[in-house]
């Protein structure tokens, strides 16, 4: 019981903790950004400027404070020591006994031939007596089917003119050079002796790079070309040219000779495989590792000194030399320098986030995300400094990939900055490289810039022009100052082209993984939202058109008031769209899309006309979860509404009530929540707004103005925008830019002869004599919802 309690304990503080928002969870992914970016960094002190062959040492003389080896370039050392082991000869040894393995061979097979010829000879002699005995048949298809074993069960299988050959020898029928089977043996012994005494390699020629080999018997061994030797393809080709000497007007002879002699050919000139490779690694072991030494006291580089490839040696040695002599205490001194070096700057890129992004700072989705990203980008850094290639690898380090991917995921000052961590990361690891990391920043920003207001995913790959040219300026003007010559620097533009090809690339495959596993919400997603053949759309449009039109004239109003804010313009405009796509499951109860003169609500309780209108939000929600849509659009079917009353219900509700009803205002309030941010907050603005602005008899300026400023002070003193990131600045600005709109929506048209009476008429017919008499004595808004209450709508 006790064990029980514990695990259920324990469960519960499981189910109950907060992944995305823990700060341990955050502390615990900057512990493995900075532990396993500290492992990339290069092992050694670090000379403080960076040095290239052909470049000016721009800092003091260094002179050497102790006496150290001159080590090889890595390159070199290798080149090196393949160089030494190809030089080794490949080691063979004559297997003396070969020979006589293969004549035994040869001569058992001749006598397992022999016997089996002969039993045919015999069995042919005794078919040809006992034919005309019909009692003896079935001994005779037993001797039959005993001479088939018998040819079975030799090594090398005759077809049957080869076979007829054999007998015919062993009959001593034949009258030219070979007339028996012994003499075509020893024949063939004869040439197999002569191949073997000359030596025939276990190995083809074409595989032996040497043109001599190392052939030993016991201790001794004598370099011997390899023309010397047959090897087994060649000793074949002799034989056969032999044999055709020998035989040469019978086919059959030749091809059973054949195939007698080369089944025993094999080679005596046998490879040492172990031995070669054993001396090669001797030879490897021996190449020195050293060109020369330093003394004390010596000058390494003076200042002003142009860049040699023996300085750039000397250097190299330099740095190795204090790191060996550091030993293990030093060793973690460098790993504790490194870590916080590492540690300040994610500390200021995590400050970044704390003052001026907390939306990110408090998803550890995001950050660790944004933290994969860094590492990727740190992966490519220790790939280009760890692969020991002769080219500027360093520029195929994809920081505009991570720019790109920062920007449309995020916005662009967040990559900028992103961009800056990652370029300060490259230089670390990259040993100090502060050029690469002017060459990333430069090019990053640009790659950041191309895609902060990106319309469509192929638009990603236009930022390829402006990478290269980022990286070829940057490449061209440091190149300059080192005085590096035209070749070197045309090398690094190459380098640099193929970086501005690939990085596109790796973002458009990138962007597309990360929007599914972290469920990242885009502009480019939003965009593809926007689409009217969404499925979601589509529905409304067809079976709701009233809701599908107030929509659209609400999308732009809450992308015009939301560019004026500084807010996401997408996200408001496809937010609007989709707000109310619950309408489509009952559209006929909504007055924007009733068409003729019987309103349902006219046979409903007011507290039934409230839940259907109420169960609009929840059932947009479920269509939309059902749908696919993302968290963010998600959030605009509840909180357009917030918790505003459906005030013409409600007031309908207190006028019927019976002195025993209980009528409770929250009944006749939406669910909320409140609204959240400032997108969603503009649509709850745009939704009233607009439709009480189609309710105004003769909209002129002074009503659209005076509309639009009870809706925003009603729902302002509500407590509605209490909750979003909305200021009065906001709202003002929000009210310019409504009225704008719906003054371009409600511009006045000339009226044409009998115009007016036509108008008044048609008002009639769309609203029905019920509704206009109760608007008109009442003075209230259509059902749905009032200027300053935000229920229902027209």
């Amino acid at each position: 019981m006790y064990m029980n309690e514990k695990i259920r304990k324990i469960r519960s503080k499981i189910q109950s903790f907060d992944f995305n928002t823990s700060l341990t969870i955050k502390v615990l992914i900057v512990m493995i950004v900075v532990f396993l970016t500290v492992l990339m960094f290069p092992r050694g002190e670090s000379i403080e400027f960076e040095y290239r062959i052909g470049s000016i040492w721009g800092s003091e003389d260094i002179i050497a404070p102790f006496s150290f080896p001159i080590y090889k370039d890595e390159r070199q050392y290798e080149r090196e020591k393949e160089e030494a082991a190809h030089a080794v000869k490949p080691v063979f040894r004559r297997d003396a006994e070969q020979v006589d393995r293969s004549i035994d061979s040869l001569r058992t097979l001749s006598g397992r031939i022999k016997a089996a010829i002969d039993f045919e000879l015999d069995h042919r002699e005794r078919e040809a007596v006992r034919r005309r005995e019909p009692d003896v048949q079935e001994q005779l298809e037993r001797d039959a089917l005993m001479l088939q074993e018998f040819k079975r069960d030799l090594s090398v299988q005759f077809n049957a003119g080869e076979w007829e050959a054999l007998v015919s020898l062993r009959e001593g029928l034949d009258t030219g050079e070979i007339t028996s089977l012994e003499e075509l043996r020893a024949t063939i012994e004869s040439f197999v002796r002569d191949y073997y005494r000359r030596g025939i390699l276990n190995k083809p020629k074409d595989d032996i790079e040497h043109e001599d080999i190392a052939l030993r018997r016991n201790a001794d061994e004598v370099i011997t070309p390899v023309d010397r030797f047959y090897d087994i393809s060649e000793v074949n080709m002799t034989f056969e040219e032999e044999i055709s000497e020998l035989l040469p007007d019978d086919p059959a002879k030749q091809s059973a000779a054949l195939k007698l002699g080369s089944y025993h050919i094999r080679g005596n000139i046998i490879f040492d495989e172990e031995e070669t490779g054993r001396l090669r690694t001797i030879a490897r072991e021996e190449v020195p590792r050293t060109i020369g030494f330093v003394l004390e006291n010596e000058r390494i580089v003076s200042r002003h000194e142009r860049i040699t490839e023996n300085t750039k040696l000397r250097l190299d040695s330099f740095r190795r030399a204090k790191a060996e002599r550091g030993g293990v205490t030093n060793l973690w001194l460098q790993y504790a320098g490194k870590g916080l070096h590492v540690t300040i700057v994610l500390l200021l890129c995590g400050i970044y986030f704390f003052l001026f992004r907390p939306k990110v700072f408090n998803n550890n989705a995001k950050i660790a995300l944004i933290a994969l990203i860094i590492l990727m980008m740190a992966f490519f850094a220790y790939l280009s400094h760890a692969v020991n290639v002769d080219a500027p690898v360093e520029y195929l380090i994809f920081v505009p990939a991570a720019a790109m991917l920062l920007t449309i995921m995020f916005d662009s000052r967040l990559a900028f900055y992103g961009v800056v961590t990652i370029a300060l990361l490259v230089g670390g690891i990259r040993g100090n490289d502060y050029s690469i990391m002017i060459v990333s920043l430069i090019g990053g920003a640009l790659a950041a810039y191309t895609v902060r207001d990106i319309k469509h995913r192929t638009q990603i790959f236009r930022s390829m022009v402006f990478i290269f040219l980022g990286y070829t300026l940057t490449i061209l003007a440091l190149g300059l100052e080192r005085f590096e010559t035209p070749m070197a620097m045309l090398r690094e533009v190459t380098f640099a082209g193929a970086n501005a090809l690939f990085s596109p690339i790796l973002t458009f495959g990138l962007l597309i993984f990360f929007e599914r596993v972290w469920k990242i919400t885009t502009d480019l997603t939003l965009l593809e939202l926007s689409d009217f053949n969404h499925p979601l759309l589509k529905e409304l449009s067809q079976k709701a058109p009233g809701t599908f039109h107030h929509s659209l004239v609400m999308g732009s109003l809450a992308e015009t008031a939301a560019e004026v804010i500084n807010a996401n313009t997408i996200l408001a405009r496809v937010g609007a769209y989709y707000h109310d796509i619950g309408k489509s499951l009952k559209p006929e109860y909504f007055i924007e899309n009733q068409m003729g003169f019987k309103n349902r609500h006219d046979k409903l309780s007011p507290r039934m006309s409230s839940l259907i209108l109420i169960s609009h939000v929840k059932d947009g929600y479920e269509l939309g979860k059902k749908h696919g849509l993302p968290k963010e659009i998600l959030e605009f079917i509840p909180m357009h509404h917030g918790t505003t009353l459906i005030s013409y219900f409600y007031n309908r509700a207190l006028e019927k009530k019976s002195e025993n009803d209980v009528i409770n205002e929250n009944d006749y309030r939406y669910p909320g929540p409140k609204p959240q941010t400032k997108e969603t907050g503009i649509v709850m603005l745009a939704d009233a707004v607009e439709a009480a602005s189609r309710s105004i008899d003769e909209p002129s300026v002074a009503k659209l103005k005076a509309t639009i400023d009870g809706i925003i002070k009603s729902r302002f003193e509500e407590g509605e925008l209490d909750e979003c990131e909305l200021t009065l600045k906001d709202l003002t600005n929000i009210r310019e830019a409504f009225f704008k709109v719906l003054v371009g929506i409600h511009h006045p048209r000339i009226k044409y002869p009998g115009q007016a009476e036509k108008d008044k008429n048609a008002g009639r017919l769309e609203q029905g004599p019920l509704q206009e008499k109760e608007y008109k004595e009442t003075g209230a808004m259509p059902p749905e919802e009032t200027p300053t209450e935000p229920g229902t709508k027209r």
